[in-house]
C-alpha cells in the first residue's frame, strides 16, 4: 500500500523537522540564513507560524515556544485520522 507508506513518510519527515528545528532554536549563534537551516525553517514555517499567531492572538506567547509541541500534537491527530480512513478505504 504505497499511499500508506507515503503518508507515513510525510508524517515522519514533518515530525523530525519540527523536532530538529526546536532543538536548533536552543543553540546560540546559529545563522538562520544559511543552508540547510534556511530550508528547514521554510519547511516548518507553514505549520508553526499559524500556531504562533493563535498563541499571540490569545496572549499565550511565553518565553518558551510551545508551538512545536502543539504542532506535533495536531500532526499526530491528523496522521492517525488519515491513516484510519485510508485503512478503511483499502480494507473494505
Amino acid at each position: 500500500m504505497l499511499i500508506l507508506r507515503l503518508l507515513n513518510l510525510c508524517y515522519e519527515l514533518t515530525t523530525l523537522s519540527i523536532i530538529v528545528r526546536a532543538v536548533i532554536s536552543w543553540i546560540p549563534n546559529i545563522d538562520y540564513y544559511k543552508e540547510p537551516i534556511k530550508t528547514l525553517i521554510k519547511f516548518t514555517d507553514w505549520i508553526l507560524d499559524p500556531i504562533k499567531d493563535l498563541l499571540d492572538r490569545f496572549g499565550l506567547l511565553t518565553v518558551i515556544d510551545v508551538s512545536p509541541i502543539i504542532a506535533l500534537f495536531l500532526i499526530n491527530i491528523v496522521y492517525k485520522f488519515l491513516y484510519r480512513i485510508l485503512i478503511m478505504f483499502f480494507i473494505n
